[in-house]
């Protein structure tokens, strides 16, 4: 096997962020694929031997790959049939440059007979607010052109050809009507739930039973409430020989009532696109053949119950948390359980789940007592409602100073599962009764 694929001079060395990617096939009448990936050494133009590691295996129609972070360069991406053996002339070869930060899907669309590879690149920062960001991908044999709109909005895409993707557009969020035609058939409207600060695309599928089947895939999500500053978990240490004072210890109450009364009022609403990437919800729309309109709605993952971090000495239950009449976000008032920010994603969702919880209260150790000693590597479970664990691992810890709180690193879009954990530390400030910072553990989903 022999790929050509020369490669440009890659990025300097060392670059802080890396990059995504991920693969999808859409080409409606080829078997199931095994995709590898191999980096190019700057500057070769040697044809390349080795396929490398294996980034998919078993793909088929109409799934897309979890993204994979990658180190900036170059790459080449070489598919082959599922369970061919590695040395095996590929189908298709293309070649990939990623820059820090850069998501990007490699799509393989087209008839069997006449494949090809196409780069497109994600838009995933946070759409506006109130708003979700929408791109639609043509991947149905049977619609020579597609047109998709949503009633009384926007148009999303019109005449798009096979394995085209659409310019992405925003939506309003909440329940909608799609709008699908294409071919002869008539247009058909398509139930379906746009959740707030998410990015979505929808592929348009050759339906097995007849028809077209519209799969929303979500790329990232965030919390469609983003709190406002720091947060303030922590009643700081006693005085010697004496209690908490009064003012400090009141006003951390009224905050726990105030939680607590948010809590009663804060529900969690699921919507469609709640699921993980690739795992959305199916929209089958019966534009010919026999298949009746039909929506299936894939729930979101079950509540958080408990939160396990063993290097922390963590093992406590967790109940929902929000924000408060300034929109700051409040722990819980038992100062020995975590909370569970309700207007996010729950842990194991696509985008950034928050937990938060006191480091200490009324003198004595809180929830987080320990969690700033944890490090990176470091295992964190979620017990749900329904026996499941979602498992991660520490990326990162940081603290900040309150007043410079990392909202946007904290609460922007993800596109995968992650996880943080909040709560005070640095200096306790008696005149304030705040500690002056935040301590932020970052994960990520494993399992």
């Amino acid at each position: 096997m022999a790929l050509l694929l020369a490669a440009p001079a890659a990025p300097a060395a060392g670059a802080a962020e890396t990059g995504q990617l991920r693969i999808a096939h859409l080409s409606p009448d080829s078997p199931a694929v095994d995709v590898a990936l191999a980096p190019l050494p700057p500057g070769t133009t040697d044809p390349l031997t080795d396929p490398g590691e294996d980034l998919a295996t078993g793909l088929a129609y109409g799934t897309v790959s979890d993204p994979v972070p990658l180190a900036p360069g170059s790459y080449a991406v070489s598919v082959r049939a599922a369970g061919a053996d590695r040395t095996v002339p590929p189908v298709v070869s293309t070649r990939i440059d990623l820059t820090s930060g850069e998501a990007r899907t490699v799509t393989l669309g087209g008839a069997f007979a006449d494949l090809a590879l196409q780069t497109l690149t994600d838009d995933l920062s946070a759409p506006p607010a109130g708003s979700a960001r929408v791109r639609v991908v043509a991947a149905a044999g049977a619609v020579p052109a597609l047109d998709v709109a949503v009633r009384g909005g926007p148009s999303l895409v019109a005449d798009l050809p096979l394995g085209a993707a659409g310019e992405p557009g925003t939506v309003p969020e909440g329940p909608a009507l799609l709008v699908v035609s294409g071919g002869t058939g008539p247009a058909t409207e398509v139930p379906i739930s746009f959740a707030a600060a998410s990015v979505v695309t929808l592929l348009v599928l050759d339906s097995p039973a007849g028809g077209l089947l519209v799969r929303p895939v979500v790329d990232a999500a965030a919390p469609a409430v983003v709190p406002v500053g720091g947060v303030e978990a922590g009643t700081g240490p006693l005085l010697p020989g004496s209690l908490l004072p009064a003012g400090v210890l009141l006003a951390g109450l009224a905050a726990a009532r105030r939680g607590r009364v948010l809590l009663a009022a804060t529900g969690v609403a699921v919507a469609l696109l709640a699921g993980t990437p690739g795992t959305a919800g199916a929209v089958p729309v019966a534009l010919r053949g026999p298949a009746p309109p039909e929506v299936e709605v894939v729930a979101g993952a079950p509540a958080p119950d408990r939160l396990v971090v063993p290097s922390a000495g963590v093992d406590a239950a967790l109940i929902g948390a929000g924000p408060d009449a300034e929109g700051a976000l409040v722990p819980p008032a038992d100062p020995a359980v975590a909370g569970w920010y309700t207007e996010g994603p729950a842990p194991g969702e696509t985008g950034p789940a928050v937990v938060t919880g006191h480091v200490d209260w009324a003198g004595a150790p809180g929830v987080f007592a320990g969690l700033a000693a944890v490090d990176a590597g470091a295992e964190i479970r979620v017990v749900r409602a329904d026996g499941s664990t979602a498992l991660f691992t520490v990326t990162r810890v940081e603290r900040a100073p309150k007043t410079a709180f990392p909202t946007t690193e904290v609460y922007g879009p993800t596109s995968g599962a992650e996880l943080r954990l909040i709560t005070c530390g640095g200096v306790f400030d008696r005149s304030r009764g705040s500690y002056e910072d935040n301590v932020v553990v970052f994960a990520r989903a494993v399992g």
